[in-house]
């Protein structure tokens, strides 16, 4: 059994390569670039001699399914712009994919679940951080309720605002006024403004309380497909409060919009011109600050009679073990784990489905605290019988 990493020298793609060396039976590695001095160099870093560095375009359909059959598994670490056309290379390739996600993609490929279905294969939306670990804490809460109502997801990433491209555009889309980001809740998707929704979160300590805003994210439309019943789904996020304060900042004064503006005899969208400052200024910069990628959920939902509220959060070690890699391990490791299962056949649906409907939460928590990413679980059980809203808590 033999694996494709696509962009797998990326800053995700990384660390679930080096995971995958680590822990994985595969007997070989193809680590698939469009740079193929990186991804030779990150084969030669590993020093593993399963590993097989090779270049790929992946905007070329033709080009993906060449290279995918010439393995058994495909593992997609690249941008989420490439989220569809990989896709749906795996299909007409008949090969399992496992695909780290992305919003805006999410909607298309799902429609594509009977085409995956009738070529025999499972393909898993969505397997990192948000979407991925989350989407398994929401399971793991509504496995406890005989009905599920609410899902709230928070994260919190403390990094730098341009550790890589793909981790800048990401902030950067966010909460850019041209991003459409909303929730769910009764069958719609309501739409809201960029810093909507404040809420106060309790993560787990260095990070603790933090304000968290909105974000479009895909456990929105994931959720509410694989957990029925759910009556809203909403995903809120932070960074930093020195880069939150920033963001503001660039609202206000139009540099997150996509929409060029006239700067003399040229028109420049700002947000690209502010993309270009960031990773030309950020590149060898110092920076001392906190780096963390902490997860927190909670589930709201019912059990003989009685509101059962779950809560999950995701830790981590701090900056002194794990240096400034916290993002890439928390999104990459979770990636690692879900292909191995795929290949061993614990995934036994065909069809496109997200990680609620694919993995077993228990056990997929157990393997990431091997890895020293600990989920801790708070279940509260209350008076409250929701037919008659009379109110009480245990």
């Amino acid at each position: 059994m033999n694996i494709l990493v696509l962009g797998g020298c990326g800053a995700m793609g990384t660390e679930a390569t080096r995971d995958l060396v680590r822990t994985s039976e595969f007997t070989e590695i193809l680590v698939a670039d469009a740079d193929l001095p990186r991804a030779q160099a990150l084969c030669e870093e590993l020093g593993d001699r399963r590993l097989r560095a090779v270049r790929v375009d992946a905007g070329d359909s033709a080009a993906l399914r060449g290279l995918m059959a010439q393995a058994n598994l495909v593992l997609n670490c690249t941008p989420y712009t490439f989220g569809l056309i990989v896709t749906e290379a795996a299909i007409a390739a008949r090969r399992p994919l496992l695909d780290l996600g992305g919003l805006y993609n999410t909607p298309r490929q799902l429609a594509l679940d009977e085409q995956a279905r009738q070529a025999g294969i499972t393909i898993v939306l969505g397997m990192g951080a948000t979407p991925g670990i989350t989407n398994l804490m929401a399971r793991a809460g509504a496995d406890q309720m005989s009905q599920v109502h609410e899902v709230h997801i928070a994260f919190a990433t403390f990094r730098r605002m341009a550790p890589s491209p793909g981790l800048l555009s990401t902030v950067l889309d966010e909460f850019s006024p041209s991003t459409m980001r909303f929730y769910y809740e009764e069958g719609r998707f309501v739409e809201v403004p960029p810093f909507a929704g404040e809420r106060e979160v309790e993560f787990a300590p260095p990070v603790g309380r933090q304000r968290v805003y909105i974000v479009p994210h895909s456990e929105t439309h994931t959720l509410p497909r694989f957990l029925p019943g759910v009556r809203r789904v909403d995903v809120r996020g932070t960074w930093r409060p020195e880069i939150m304060a920033a963001l503001r900042l660039y609202a206000e004064v139009g540099l997150l919009s996509a929409d060029p503006v006239a700067v003399g005899d040229v028109r420049i969208a700002p947000k690209e011109l502010l993309r270009t400052l960031y990773l030309q200024s950020e590149r060898h910069r110092e920076d001392e600050g906190e780096y963390a990628f902490f997860l927190h959920v909670e589930v709201v939902g019912s059990r003989d009679g009685r509101e059962v509220v779950a809560t999950y959060n995701l830790s981590h070690p701090p900056r002194s073990a794990w240096g400034t890699t916290a993002t890439a391990r928390v999104t990459g490791i979770p990636a690692s784990i879900g292909a191995q299962r795929l290949a061993r056949g614990e995934v036994t649906r065909t069809g496109v489905l997200a990680p609620e409907a694919a993995f077993e939460p228990t056990g997929f928590f157990r393997a990431l605290a091997e890895r020293d990413i600990f989920i801790s679980e708070q279940v509260q059980m209350r008076r409250r019988f929701l037919a008659t809203g009379s109110a009480g808590a245990l």
